[in-house]
């Protein structure tokens, strides 16, 4: 029992060890978006302005037609390796529930759903280098305004969480003009990963590192 234990565990740290196929349906990382929760990415967190954007096709949205949005970098020089994107209800820049559906209408191979019954997260199907992933969403009401929120990792030590976001767009039929002046907030430091993940892995860890192999 205690060996069955023993494998699992190890089994578990080693699927959240390196998300080179794309970020891991867990509920830790699918809540935080946070590269952290992944122990190879400690201290790439990046605070300072993210050279990418998501550019979105249209200024506002109608119901159940799909919208298309890009994850670009600010200009053709610029790549990155994984992501994660999420469409937000948004309310003056305070982001509530995530809603709609993210739908693939082209052949691009290089995303993938990061949970395949929810449908509101997007990630990255490889890690080599990208210079924009397009993508569309579309929701069957029209009520909220949505924001599409990024993680974007250039590498391994280097990520921006949740720094990356779409202007606002609302429901056409409340508002056609969209919002043209948008800001986004300025990066900020997330809420901390669950000292837990880091403390179990550490312990098994040492333990494998101490296991005599036969």
């Amino acid at each position: 029992m205690l060996e069955s234990l023993f494998v699992l565990l190890v089994s578990l740290v080693s699927t959240v060890y390196a998300w080179p196929d794309g970020a891991p349906c867990v509920h830790a990382a699918f809540e935080s978006m946070n590269p952290l929760e992944a122990v190879e990415h400690q201290g790439g967190l990046q605070l300072s302005t993210p050279p990418y954007e998501i550019a979105v096709d249209q200024k506002c949205y109608w119901r159940n037609q799909p919208i298309g949005l890009t994850l670009q970098g600010h200009n053709e020089s610029i790549w990155f390796k994984g992501f994660v994107i999420q469409p937000f209800k948004w309310n003056n820049d305070q982001l509530g529930e995530r809603f709609g559906q993210l739908v693939r209408l082209d052949d691009n191979g290089s995303w993938q759903q990061q949970c395949f019954r929810y449908q509101v997260s997007a990630t990255h199907s490889h890690d080599e280098k990208k210079k924009h992933i397009k993508m569309w969403w579309k929701v069957d009401d029209e009520v909220d305004t949505v924001q599409f929120v990024a993680t974007v990792v250039k590498h391994q030590t280097q990520f921006w969480v949740k720094s990356v976001r779409s202007r606002p767009l609302p429901p056409c039929r409340l508002n056609r003009d969209g919002f043209p002046n948008y800001q986004a907030p300025a990066p900020s430091v997330p809420p901390q990963v669950k000292q837990f993940k880091m403390e179990t892995f550490r312990v098994f860890d040492s333990i494998v590192r101490r296991r005599p192999f036969n």
